[in-house]
């Protein structure tokens, strides 16, 4: 006892340089059993296949935090700052208004646009002694007198004038004409009908128009330039009816409103 209480660091020692000495020699044995199942993981005939990391939530989650966010506070959809109202039905039960808001010219839908056409159309020759008249067919749709709208003949001779044409020249020979030269009176311009019955001459002169007006559930069929209609008490001249659009004036304010043809409800 006395022994190990004078040499007990070198007891210490001896017990540690042999606890390394086995250590030592242990290691060389682990790393070559390291070693060999590693080389059994390389050369596996099937190894596992990789599967990567399912990313797409992660993206989509970054993709979000990069986009601006929009309040939306207008819109048909959006009541804060467009309250909607409430009306009652025919069966006395409230409804909401798909109109609240919008009264008058406003609300007008022109759902269908149709044109109106001037036509000329050669009809046949008469004779008189020995002078030679040709008859024509005139059509004027878009005429404001609905007694003008009719198909109208007349019948002339080179260099007469009627009420709508004056017959300028005739192409061709005069019992067998190729062509027509005619001037009309309206707008003071020549056009060219041909001598074959069944070719007319043919132009878009104005158009007509299917109207809509829902707060009051009514249709204006056929309106054209000129006619007038009453919505919300009130009555409108429809002052232009062309392919895109109709305008409509108030008859009191004289204050136009533009319709674009085939709006939404």
């Amino acid at each position: 006892m006395e022994f190990f209480k004078k040499h007990y660091e070198k007891v210490v020692l001896s017990l540690v340089l042999l606890l390394l000495a086995v250590a030592a020699a242990y290691l060389p044995g682990l790393v070559q059993a390291v070693d060999r199942d590693i080389d059994n993981e390389i050369n596996r005939e099937n190894p596992k296949p990789f599967t990567p990391l399912n990313t797409e939530t992660n993206v989509a989650i970054l993709e979000q935090s990069q986009k601006k966010l929009r309040v939306k506070l207008s819109g048909s959809k959006h009541n804060l700052f467009n309250p909607v109202g409430w009306i009652k039905n025919k069966d006395g039960n409230l409804v909401k208004d798909r109109f609240y808001r919008m009264r008058g010219p406003e609300a007008l839908i022109a759902k269908k646009i149709d044109p109106l056409y001037f036509s000329i159309e050669y009809g046949n020759i008469v004779t008189n002694g020995n002078e030679i008249f040709y008859s024509f067919g005139v059509t004027r749709q878009a005429d404001a007198k609905k007694a003008n709208r009719r198909r109208m003949m007349r019948r002339v001779r080179i260099g007469q004038e009627t009420d709508i044409f004056t017959l300028k020249e005739v192409k061709g020979k005069l019992t067998r004409p190729e062509e027509f030269v005619i001037h009309l009176l309206a707008d003071n311009r020549e056009i060219r009908v041909s001598g074959k019955q069944s070719e007319p001459y043919k132009e878009i002169a104005g158009y007509t128009v299917d109207l809509i007006y829902g707060p009051e559930e009514r249709k204006f069929n056929a309106k054209r330039r000129g006619d007038t209609i009453r919505i919300a008490k009130k009555w409108y001249e429809i002052v232009v009816v062309s392919e895109n659009e109709v305008v409509v004036k108030d008859s009191r304010t004289t204050k136009q409103t533009t319709i674009l043809v085939n709006a939404s409800e």
